[in-house]
């Protein structure tokens, strides 16, 4: 006679729950490989501050260089974590604490660019184009605290906002 060791049923496949429809918000985040690199930086420049102070061959203008580099630097990963990005039901919104708050009106959007820039510093490593109608374009340079997969959802969360499943563009 066989013993039966387990009984196994297949399960239902749940239907998965869209993370669209509930983010309506999204915002850099310190821990990211952009964090990551920056937040090195700002502790090599503060260290390398922090050993001229203590050098006697190293001249006072060297000193002030090296405290203004430091200082840029924090005050840039500062900018970079505060970054947010909220739609709301007629907007979406971008703001942070250095930079001025910008709105684009959804009616007037013709088109979303998602642009990944790589390691472009100067620019973000993404950039989001909002093409409107009869305006210029206008692109968000945004910092390297982003996580590209949190941007798409929220640009998917337009598209479904706006019922245009092609609104969102992705340039590499």
């Amino acid at each position: 006679m066989t013993d039966i060791i387990g009984a196994f049923a297949p399960r239902r496949p749940r239907a998965p729950v869209p993370i669209e429809d509930s983010l309506r918000e999204v915002h850099a985040e310190f821990v990211s490989l952009g964090g990551a690199i920056i937040l090195s930086v700002c502790i090599v420049l503060s260290l390398v501050t922090a050993m001229s102070l203590m050098l006697p061959a190293v001249t006072n203008l060297q000193r002030v260089i090296l405290l203004i580099l430091s200082l840029i630097c924090w005050v840039y990963l500062l900018d970079s974590v505060t970054e947010k990005l909220r739609l709301e039901d007629e907007f979406i919104e971008f703001r942070s604490v250095l930079s001025r708050r910008r709105l684009y009106q959804l009616a007037e959007l013709e088109a979303v660019l998602l642009i990944h820039e790589g390691f472009n510093l100067e620019k973000g490593f993404e950039s989001i184009e909002f093409r409107r109608v009869g305006k210029r374009p206008d692109r968000i340079s945004l910092g390297p605290c982003w996580q590209r997969n949190k941007l798409e959802s929220l640009m998917r969360s337009v598209e479904a906002e706006l019922n245009d499943p092609h609104l969102l563009e992705e340039v590499r």
